[in-house]
This record gives structure tokens, sequence and C-alpha cells, in this order.
């Protein structure tokens, strides 16, 4: 049983949008802390948008993910031994992998449920050859539903017919990922003032869509972003539920519900420390994800285990072989 107590203590206050939640640590029972169990893997950095606050999962380098049987053999591993539960894919764009349906089956035949973070930018025919492969869930990545305000977020130029055009695929892809019986969250990343309406819209889409939604600050701009996210809020006038908390992980959410009573969440970030990692980083007092989980992404000739966003360096980046032998394992388990 997961001791809400000893999560809490790593739990520091970081803006206004915390006061709600710093009034509510004593209530107990308002507070779920849900455990550690999911895997992110990056399969490829390939990706039809290029968004100015994607963060690559921390690498713009890495590879295709090689799917052999020392990455089975690894993921493998990790669900067995660390009881690693769900399989979140992400990348760049996961549908652009060529290998998305074979890694599928496979964690499925593992025993991972397998969600997926996608942008919507693929053929509609591939919604249902990536559910009959085992896909649980995707999560759709919407910050606008402007044409012209899409362009606006990519670093490459791009005119408002390819807007009209990126905007209404991602719609279409939600619609059938929806009528295909996945399970269908969108997340929204607020960045600065002019995304406040934007939230709004998009809160409003998916209401009357019946859709999950989830709010995400730009880790890029730290308590900027979170302002702006205190703005959307009071916007709502909205109010606490409870909040999810993940323990030995850096991850914890705000469960919100509107004045016109839509139930959201507030995906936030708490200081979450990995000693036999963060000892010493020089990075230790301005991390923008302190430690979150553990992801999978291509080197060179290996997968390899991701431990930190911001680090290139040994122990943050190791092989299966040296993880399952680290010090960083042990604390993790």
């Amino acid at each position: 049983m997961y001791n809400a107590t000893n999560t809490l203590k790593c739990t520091e206050r970081n803006s206004d949008i915390f006061s709600c939640f710093e009034n509510t640590l004593w209530q107990f029972d308002r507070i779920q802390v849900l455990k550690n169990d999911t895997l992110r893997i990056k399969v490829t950095n390939n990706c039809p948008l290029t968004c100015n606050f994607c963060h690559h999962e921390g690498n713009l380098k890495s590879k295709n993910l090689v799917l052999n049987q020392d990455l089975i053999h690894g993921l493998k591993r990790l669900h067995t031994e660390l009881k690693l539960m769900q399989a979140h894919l992400t990348g760049g764009e996961p549908t652009s992998y060529p290998h998305c349906r074979e890694l599928i089956s496979e964690l499925k035949s593992i025993g991972y449920r397998v969600k997926m973070t996608s942008n919507g930018q693929f053929d509609s025919d591939l919604i249902m050859q990536l559910k009959d492969a085992g896909l649980d869930g995707v999560n759709f990545s919407v910050h606008t539903l402007d044409p012209q305000k899409l362009c606006s977020l990519q670093i490459q130029q791009k005119n408002n017919v390819w807007g009209l055009h990126a905007l209404n695929r991602q719609l279409r892809n939600i619609q059938k990922a929806l009528e295909s019986g996945l399970e269908v969250k969108i997340n929204t990343v607020v960045q600065n003032d002019s995304d406040i309406h934007d939230t709004l819209k998009i809160k409003d889409h998916c209401k009357n869509m019946g859709v999950s939604f989830r709010i995400l600050n730009d880790l890029k701009q730290g308590s900027f972003s979170i302002k702006r996210i205190d703005e959307v809020l009071k916007s709502m006038s909205a109010r606490l539920e409870c909040i999810n908390l993940v323990d030995k992980s850096s991850s914890y959410s705000l469960i919100m519900i509107s004045q016109d009573g839509f139930k959201f969440k507030i995906k936030c970030i708490r200081k979450n420390i990995l000693e036999t990692l963060c000892e010493g980083c020089k990075e230790r007092n301005n991390c923008m994800e302190w430690f979150y989980g553990i992801r999978i992404e291509q080197a060179d000739d290996t997968a390899v285990v991701r431990l930190c966003m911001q680090r290139q360096d040994y122990p943050a980046i190791q092989t299966f072989e040296e993880f399952f032998t680290s010090k960083q394992f042990w604390e993790i388990l």
C-alpha cells in the first residue's frame, strides 16, 4: 500500500495554481496515490509537425527504435521486475514509426496496456490497424482549433491552407478513434496569454464530444506557463475535486471541475528526487522535470534506458544490461 504522507513530503508549491492543492493536503480522502507503472517508449524522432514547445523526450538525435530480441528481453524484464504495466509510445510522432503495429503486438504479448501520444497527422485507416494490433488508447495533442494559430506554433513556416488541412485531419482522426472504441484523451499545452482563449475553446469541444481533457504546462516556460493555466482556471471558475499523486514520480494531476460541470485534469510536476541519479547534478536546482519515470529510446546501436530529460551522460542514460545492475534500478525498485 502506498503511503500518501511520505509521497507528499516531496511536493512543493510552485505557483498560485497550487493554493487549492496545499489547502487540501490534510484531507487524505481527497488524495489518491497511484503506482508509477508506466514506461515511455520513444519510437522515433520523425514528425510531420515542428511544434515550438516539443521536448522530444530529451533527445533530438535518437534513432528509430530497433525492434529486436534485445529490446523485447529488456521490455519483459521491466514488466516483470519493476511491475511496469503500461507502455506509452511517444516520439516524434509514433505513427511515423514503420514498425508501430509490430511493437504494439509485442508489448501486448508481454502483458502491457499500450497507449500513444499522437498529433493525429496520419491516414485514418491506420486507426483500426493499430487497434487490431492491440492499441488501447490515444492521447491526441491539440493546441488550438484555429488553423492560423496552428501555423504560428510551427518552427517551419506554414501557410493557412496547410493549417486548415492539418486541423481537419486531426479532428477527423479523433472522431475515428472514438468510433473505433479506443480510449481518447486530448492534451493541450499552455505557453502564454494567447493560449488561454484556445484552451477554453478546446475544453468546450471536448465537453461536447464527451472526450477526456488534460492541460499541460510548457516545461521550458516554467512558472510563466503555470500562471497562464491559473488564468484558464479562473476563466472556467474551476474548483479542485481531488489530487492524483504518482508514487516515486514527479508527475501528479489536479482533477478539476469547471463551473459548467465538466471534469478535466491539470498535469503537474513536483520535485521528486532519485538520489542515486540526482546527487551532485549541476541541474538539480534548475531541473524542469526531476525524476518522472523510465523512458526507452534508441542510441546508435542499441536501445537504452533514459532516466532524465536534461542529461545526456551516465547514469541518466544506460544500456539495459547496465540498468538492471545499477543503483538507480534498486532505488526505483
